[in-house]
């Protein structure tokens, strides 16, 4: 699991900086301010922060979902610029289990 996780913040970082590199004026271009990016989720989608962890020193990626089970997850740099790098439907939730010796 933890190479999994390891690999998709790689594929996030190269993702970002492509997108940090490409012209504004690209029509698939997902990037803003992330309070922008944050307004719009919440506005469109009733998206609302429900994760978020540190790539590196210089980004951070976050987690947003709305009580209808759509989600995004964006990518912030140190700039505070926000990138989209997936969304989806049908979030669901595994509950928590409990870790130690009585698991």
């Amino acid at each position: 699991m933890r190479r999994i996780s390891k690999l998709a913040c790689a594929f996030a970082m190269c993702t970002f900086a492509l997108s940090a590199t490409a012209s504004a004026q690209t029509p698939q271009q997902q990037c803003a301010p992330r309070n922008e990016v944050v307004k719009v989720l919440n506005a469109k989608y009733q998206e609302s922060q429900r994760a978020l962890g540190l790539i590196n020193e210089k980004a951070m990626m976050e987690v947003y979902i709305s009580p209808a089970g759509t989600w995004t997850m964006v990518v912030t740099n140190e700039a505070g610029i926000a990138c989209v790098l997936a969304a989806g439907e049908a979030w669901d939730e595994m509950p928590a289990k409990a870790l130690g010796p009585a698991s």
